[in-house]
């Protein structure tokens, strides 16, 4: 009867522990609700969270050295954007939407100024935009309201000099401006097709 007893608390035993060793084995998770995540490195300092704040959600990560995130993704008014910042927590890099809920890629100098801008206008064109130290525009590239191709220079005023484009007539057209904006001198084709070249003294 002993011997039966023992055999019986060894096998129980046995079962358990291999019911306990195939469950430490299970790594998958069928459903998991959470508010957030907090992401931590080897020493427990937080370098990363997911969550939802409101009716937005985000994502962000950092390096350990960091304070600020190098990384963020979010939601805001249904719009998603990522975010790519520098040591110093600028944001250098902004992908999103603009305005127009059309696409929007902006490049920032380390104070996190504005220096270069592709995006989409209202009519679903593209277009490239420069921009200087001072944020005046120094240089457009994109596709006009005729849906012709254009390119268009500024001062360090934010005065337009140059243009280099297509005209009404869908031939090639180049302007130079004085300092003010006023047209100096152009290159381009009169009604009939023949090549034309103007000029002003003021």
């Amino acid at each position: 009867m002993k011997q039966y007893f023992t055999g019986f608390i060894t096998a129980a035993v046995f079962t358990s522990s291999l019911f306990l060793f195939i469950g430490a084995k299970k790594r998958t998770i069928d459903s998991l609700t959470v508010r957030k995540i907090s992401i931590v490195d080897n020493l427990g300092n937080q370098v990363g969270e997911i969550g939802s704040k409101r009716n937005d959600s985000y994502l962000w990560l950092k390096s350990q050295k960091s304070r600020k995130p190098g990384i963020t993704l979010s939601t805001e008014n249904n719009n998603g954007a990522i975010m790519i910042s520098n040591s110093s927590g600028k944001g250098v890099i902004n992908i999103g939407p603009n305005k127009n809920k059309g696409g929007r890629i902006s490049l920032h100098k380390k104070n996190g100024s504005k220096v270069l801008e592709i995006e989409s206008d209202n009519r679903g064109n593209g277009r490239l935009i420069c921009y200087n130290h001072r944020q005046k525009e120094t240089l457009f590239a994109g596709t006009s309201e005729i849906n012709s191709g254009q390119i268009k220079a500024y001062n360090a005023l934010g005065v337009e000099t140059v243009f280099l484009g297509t005209d009404n007539n869908d031939a090639g057209l180049v302007g130079v401006n004085n300092n003010s904006g006023r047209l100096s001198a152009f290159i381009g084709i009169n009604e009939i097709g023949n090549g034309l070249m103007e000029t002003t003294k003021k």
